[in-house]
């Protein structure tokens, strides 16, 4: 058979593959469009299509390595700025912004305006600072707002000092002091991670939260939490705290204290009925589940992902337990336990006061706190007696 005839055969059938994971994408099939996409490219078709759709499905799965080699083969076939705007995100991925940033800046002209702040970001990301704010000035773009009122942010950090991990992320974009928690770790599937914060992970964040008050004179006229969800947390804060616990909102000097907040969205609502009350806010939160760094999230944190806490698990996303006999399904590892509410907020804030008293003084502590009060003091926490 005549190798132009082969050679057809390959790009019609490479074709049919590529338009079969197509439509698996379409109906958020991922895992049946990856395979698609990798019968169409294993066959080496002549154009870029096949190989932009793989690299771009790898790049949304979180494996960026993978996909940065598929879009190389795509733009051997075509250099459309679609193409080359996705190589520069799956480069910054991977933290080789020089690389992205050539890649930004060579279709600044011919892309939309989050191109712009993208290499505004990678910009930053060199800590070339005055670079990135010519970058970002005057684009028409929500984001670059964002990115330019960070700025002053960014200009604190030293060479060398990371700019791009969950801590930093909050400092930069929320101004949110991140107190950390008991190690890092938690349940690992994949890229999805879960933590279920308990007693000993509020005994450390409280140890840190204890001393942060004491260095900075801070003076409360109650700790305020509602319901079996948050008041537990309060009560055992305002006994170890010295101060009246309060369960209805109140005027005064408020430490308003939660247990685990969906979002930012929750957080504002939890602190509302407060301030309509007349009082002075700090609101702190064990735990922040989701979303990105914002104005309106708690003040002071203590862990930021997905997490829960034992004694309030109600959503599924709450729920989970490791169970490696599950190999299917959305959550392979995992399985979704029954819904659990304690309400007895007494028993359960004494249950973590036990574990405040038991847990010895926290080495980190002072490292942490001397993150912010020594070199990133930009925090709304630092700023509520103003």
């Amino acid at each position: 058979m005549a190798e132009g005839v082969i050679d057809g055969m390959k790009e019609r059938l490479a074709r049919r593959h590529f338009e079969r994971g197509r439509q698996f994408e379409i109906q958020n099939r991922a895992d049946e469009a990856l395979v698609a996409y990798r019968q169409a490219c294993a066959l080496e078709p002549s154009g870029a299509e096949p190989f932009f759709a793989l690299g771009r499905l790898e790049a949304l799965q979180g494996r960026c390595e993978a996909a940065l080699g598929v879009l190389e083969k795509a733009l051997d076939r075509d250099g459309d700025p679609e193409i080359v705007e996705w190589r520069a995100y799956v480069l910054g991925r991977l933290r080789r912004y020089e690389e992205a940033l050539a890649d930004y800046r060579r279709i600044l002209d011919d892309g939309p305006p989050v191109v712009r702040v993208n290499a505004g970001r990678m910009l930053l990301a060199l800590g070339r600072y005055d670079e990135a704010g010519e970058m970002l000035a005057g684009c028409d773009d929500a984001a670059a707002a964002t990115l330019l009122d960070a700025l002053a942010r960014y200009r604190e950090f030293a060479a060398g000092e990371r700019t791009d991990d969950v801590r930093a992320a909050r400092y930069l974009y929320g101004r949110t002091l991140l107190l950390g928690t008991l190690g890092d770790g938690g349940l690992r599937v994949g890229t999805f991670r879960y933590l279920l914060l308990t007693p000993a992970h509020f005994a450390t964040t409280a140890q840190r939260l204890v001393r942060l008050v004491r260095r900075r004179g801070w003076r409360f006229d109650a700790v305020g939490g509602q319901g079996p969800h948050h008041a537990p947390v309060a009560r055992a804060l305002s006994e170890i705290l010295d101060v009246p616990f309060a369960d209805q909102p109140r005027g005064g000097r408020v430490l308003l204290a939660a247990a685990v907040l969906r979002d930012a969205g929750e957080a504002a609502a939890l602190r509302r009925p407060w301030i309509e009350a007349g009082a002075h806010v700090l609101d702190f939160a064990l735990g922040l589940s989701a979303g990105d760094p914002d104005l309106e999230e708690p003040a002071l944190l203590g862990f930021a992902g997905t997490s829960a806490v034992p004694w309030y698990r109600v959503e599924a996303s709450a729920r989970r337990v490791s169970d490696p006999g599950v190999t299917d399904g959305d959550w392979p590892g995992l399985r979704v336990g029954a819904p659990f509410i304690d309400p007895n907020a007494p028993r359960v804030a004494a249950a973590l006061l036990e574990a405040f008293r038991a847990r010895s003084e926290d080495p980190l502590a002072d490292e942490v706190l001397a993150w912010y009060l020594d070199r990133h003091a930009q925090v709304r926490a630092l700023r509520w007696d103003d």
